[in-house]
């Protein structure tokens, strides 16, 4: 009894020496806390990229999924710019057009071919070597001319086939990667274009020379006017309809060509397609934000200072970022930026969902070792000096 007695009593001489601890211990972690206080809450932000069409037309292909990893570069999207009813329309146009220029153009080889029977007979009736000279090579430049244009006229609608045979040979190889096309389909178009491409390497070395040929052809002509002045020349009033008619279809070969480009988007830089507004087939007007893609990593904070409290906040001044989450994480850096006038707070931030709040934002860079997201909500509070 006694024994119980005197413990009792030294606990009772003990408890104040305990709470007087307690509550020193209690004020300490209060007076952190406080240093610690967040006094506002800002927004980590990442680049972000709206992804526009930039014609109107169909979607052919969008060869990536939402919130895949993407590099500089990456093909985002393939666009027509035709519907579906207008691409078929237009495939049978572009044989129609090809037909209908290979026919013009034999046209415009047997004109050329009577202008110089022309020529020479007026040759002999004048029988001057300087005026034969100049005239046969008028008659090489239009010819060389002349030349250019076919292989073009058949190049420039074989590019175009090749163009979306390559589109459907890659939308083929995504379908296969995902197991939802057979592998001999793959196989086959991957034949086609194979064949269909070395034809049209082979038809473009031709076009190469052709046009050397052609250059030729022109510096000879320039080379002998200069060195030997004729006026008037009968040649250029002779082959005057023929080279009117071969700029026409130069231009006719050049917008037909240009009505059926196919738009590759192609992603700006390294990042995370973070929402994606269209599917494959779709049909997109010019302007429409197809998808938009972000840096994964954040580079700065947003907050924004109540109009009461703005005083209290100044340019460079050092301040905290607290993570809200655990595990917890903070920083100290300074205020990189200030806005010149209040702004509408993100509503996320409002105190009352349904109050809207007005601040002057601030920007604090992000240090490297802090991880956070796009978005993230933070903490943010000034550093006692």
């Amino acid at each position: 009894m006694k024994l119980w007695f005197r413990q009792s009593k030294f606990l009772t001489r003990l408890l104040p020496a305990f709470v007087w601890v307690a509550a020193a211990a209690a004020v300490a972690v209060l007076f952190l806390h406080q240093s610690e206080t967040t006094q506002l809450k800002g927004i980590a932000f990442s680049h972000e990229q709206i992804i526009n069409t930039t014609e109107t037309g169909y979607i052919r292909s969008i060869p990536v999924e939402l919130y895949q990893e993407v590099k500089k570069g990456d093909t985002l999207a393939i666009i027509k710019e035709n519907t579906v009813a207008q691409e078929e329309y237009i495939h049978s146009l572009l044989q129609a057009e090809r037909a209908t220029a290979e026919a013009e153009l034999e046209q415009l080889k047997a004109e050329l071919a009577a202008a110089e029977d022309r020529l020479l007979v007026d040759q002999f009736e004048r029988d001057s070597d300087t005026t034969s000279l100049e005239r046969r090579l008028a008659v090489d430049m239009e010819r060389a001319r002349l030349e250019v244009l076919e292989i073009k006229s058949d190049l420039g609608p074989d590019r175009l086939i090749l163009k979306d045979m390559e589109v459907e040979l890659e939308i083929v190889q995504r379908l296969v990667a995902e197991q939802a096309s057979e592998e001999y389909e793959l196989q086959k178009i991957q034949a086609q274009c194979d064949i269909f491409r070395e034809s049209v390497a082979q038809k473009g070395e031709l076009l190469v020379q052709a046009e050397e040929n052609y250059k030729a052809a022109l510096l000879r002509k320039d080379e002998f006017e200069q060195s030997t002045p004729i006026s008037p020349k009968l040649s250029d009033k002779e082959l005057a309809p023929i080279r009117k008619a071969i700029l026409v279809q130069e231009k006719r070969l050049v917008e037909f060509i240009k009505q059926r480009d196919i738009i590759v988007l192609t992603a700006p830089f390294d990042g995370v397609i973070n929402t994606l507004n269209y599917k494959s087939g779709q049909t997109v007007v010019r302007g429409d934000p197809i998808m938009t893609i972000v840096d994964p990593t954040p580079g700065s904070i947003t907050a924004w200072i109540p109009q009461k409290n703005i005083g209290q906040f100044v340019q460079n001044m050092k301040v905290k970022i607290v993570s809200l989450n655990t595990p917890r994480q903070s920083f100290v850096s300074q205020i990189s930026n200030m806005s010149p006038s209040l702004e509408l707070i993100p509503q996320q931030l409002w105190r009352v969902p349904t109050v809207p709040e007005w601040g002057r934002s601030i920007q604090v860079p992000i240090q490297p070792n802090f991880a956070c997201i796009h978005n993230e909500i933070v903490g943010v509070t000034t550093v006692i000096q």
